[in-house]
């Protein structure tokens, strides 16, 4: 095992890019392999059993990672509006109209994959559709959205509300 232990480690560095979380990986895919040992047969396919579980790991630790990433964008997008409040309660009610204009399907996706941060595949588990047909109807219902604000009259400030 210890003879394995620094290609593990490069495995799991190389998917995270730093050293205590691919420790991490590593001591969570062993801990694993250690829970479930009399499950495994064969004494010769640990060492690729193991290099998937470290993988699966270290993968997991970077999609965390994005999340966390994704609510702290969220957050400081709300908490720091670059616009004054009426104008911020203003473009909110305009895109909150054009939303209501979606066909109502369309809008669903819309709301939880842009709004909400859902992935494609959570909002198709959550709608009882297919992936790709939350992709097809996310992109439909964008465009349609997109022409929708650009024709927004121009506010007395002169900005427009696009995306």
């Amino acid at each position: 095992m210890c003879a394995h232990s620094r290609l593990f480690f490069k495995i799991a560095h190389s998917i995270v890019r730093n050293a205590a979380e691919a420790e991490d990986a590593c001591q969570a895919a062993l801990t694993k392999a250690w829970e479930c040992r009399d499950s495994i047969r064969d004494a010769a396919s640990l060492k690729g059993w193991l290099v998937r579980a470290i993988t699966n790991e270290a993968l997991q630790v970077v999609r965390h990672q994005q999340t966390a990433q994704r609510l702290l964008q969220r957050k400081a997008w709300q908490a720091e509006p670059s616009a004054p409040v009426h104008e911020v309660i203003e473009s909110r009610e305009i895109v909150g109209k054009a939303l209501d204009r979606l066909p109502e399907q369309t809008r669903a996706i819309v709301v939880l994959r842009a709004m909400q941060g859902l992935s494609g595949n959570e909002v198709a588990a959550l709608l009882g559709c297919s992936a790709s047909e939350v992709s097809r109807r996310f992109h439909e219902g964008m465009g349609r959205l997109r022409e929708m604000l650009t024709e927004q009259p121009v506010s007395k400030e002169g900005t427009g509300y696009g995306v």
